[in-house]
């Protein structure tokens, strides 16, 4: 997905600091600039997750549940879309959301960013194989809807997420009552913005992989983690805790719905013949009926999928942020809080690999990926510093953030007379 690409606002990596930020100097009016470490790595985990379920299938050649099937698929693209909401919370002032100019400001960095990463994702569709690039088409939609969101309290946006995950669902089992399906075949590209806008507004808010309607409840997560003081180990605890509690609720009220209450041969009774319980719970296509909204099938956009997969994507986060309070962990994990820096670079660019390597050595081919993204991301880092993809878009989208703040005529006097004044008389 992404996928996410990297989004936020800082571009140095705090090499010793595990969860204190790193503070870039700006203007009082200017976001607030943060990066955590324990973010980077987080978002570095999602990176390397979402290479594995694009690589392995859900369900291998022999109808048997794969490894990457039972812990990365669904999961993966869910910790995506929450950091990504992390993201936006730091590009818009951190814990303290700006306000006024700043704040047009930042919605300004926001929509510019999302207009690229969502023209990127579109080309993209001219090499990638299925759906491994379209995520970041979604990012930018994503990005947009959120642009009215950041300046919200956390209570509100955690409001909205709970809205979503009952809406959405609804929303999802009408589309496809009524046939509503994915438009695009193979996928949409530079051109489709031009001969199919509808369709594409229909695939990225309701028929895509990952449609709006539902996804949008992860940023809105994400969103109201960023304003919280990521640099407490309570605060870290908290979210480790009550993801986990979270997870496990969703997969068990699943489970005895499903398997107990006589939910799975409603749901077979309902799909197609030949449909097996692996492939129904775990990779299965929506069924017309009641019962599907009780399963936890990846990316299905079901409450329990959608409950399960947030709290598994809040428990990481809180684990990842304690344990990068550990000098020992910061070392080891530099180079996957690199990676997770460069996201867009490097989904980009293990997108066009896919497209061009061809092979049925499958681990081989992950740990390709994975070497080739921590080797690639230190060495850049190293040499250039922010990743290629990521200056790309960060360059036109403070442009814009300065652009807007150089409007505000209290900034434009307060250039024009920088004496302090303290000491006048």
């Amino acid at each position: 997905m992404a996928v996410a690409p990297t989004m936020t606002a800082g571009a140095a990596l705090a090499p010793t600091a595990a969860t204190a930020p790193v503070r870039n100097p700006t203007a009082a009016t200017a976001p607030v600039k943060n990066r955590f470490l324990g973010v980077d790595v987080t978002r570095g985990i999602a990176l390397l997750a979402m290479l594995a379920t694009n690589v392995w299938e859900v369900i291998d050649d022999d109808g048997r549940l794969t490894l990457t099937g039972m812990t990365a698929t669904g999961r993966a693209a869910t910790l995506f879309v929450m950091v990504a909401g992390i993201s936006l919370a730091f590009i818009s002032g951190g814990r303290r959301p700006v306000q006024g100019t700043a704040r047009r400001a930042a919605r300004a960095n926001i929509a510019v960013r999302a207009a690229l990463i969502g023209v990127l994702g579109l080309a993209l569709g001219y090499v990638s194989p299925e759906t491994v690039g379209m995520i970041l088409t979604f990012y930018g939609m994503f990005f947009l809807l959120a642009i009215p969101l950041i300046g919200l309290r956390p209570r509100t946006l955690v409001g909205i997420a709970a809205a979503l995950v009952v809406l959405g669902p609804l929303v999802l089992m009408a589309a496809h009552h009524l046939g509503l399906e994915d438009p695009f075949d193979p996928l949409p590209t530079l051109a489709s913005p031009v001969t199919a806008p509808g369709d594409l507004l229909l695939l990225v808010l309701l028929t895509g992989t990952f449609p709006a309607v539902t996804y949008m409840a992860y940023i809105c997560v994400g969103l109201a983690i960023g304003r919280l003081d990521l640099s407490s180990a309570t605060v870290a605890r908290r979210l480790l805790v009550g993801g986990v509690a979270l997870a496990v609720a969703a997969w068990s009220v699943s489970g005895l719905l499903v398997s107990r209450l006589g939910g799975l041969q409603a749901l077979l009774a309902a799909s197609d013949p030949g449909t097996t319980p692996t492939e129904l719970i775990w990779d299965g296509d929506p069924v017309d009926s009641w019962w599907w909204l009780a399963l936890r099938t990846h990316h299905s956009g079901t409450p329990l999928d959608m409950l399960g997969t947030l709290g598994s994507a809040i428990a990481v986060l809180g684990a990842v942020l304690l344990l990068c309070r550990l000098p020992v962990a910061q070392r080891l994990l530099r180079p996957v809080a690199l990676a997770g820096s460069m996201t867009l670079t490097v989904y980009a660019a293990h997108a066009v690999v896919l497209a061009v390597v061809s092979t049925d050595h499958l681990l081989a081919l992950w740990l390709g990926l994975v070497i080739g993204a921590l080797v690639f991301a230190v060495l850049w880092h190293r040499w250039r510093g922010q990743g290629p993809l990521e200056r790309l878009v960060a360059i036109p989208a403070d442009r814009a953030r300065r652009a807007v703040l150089a409007r505000d005529p209290a900034r434009r006097e307060t250039r024009r007379d920088p004496q302090p004044s303290e000491g006048r008389t």
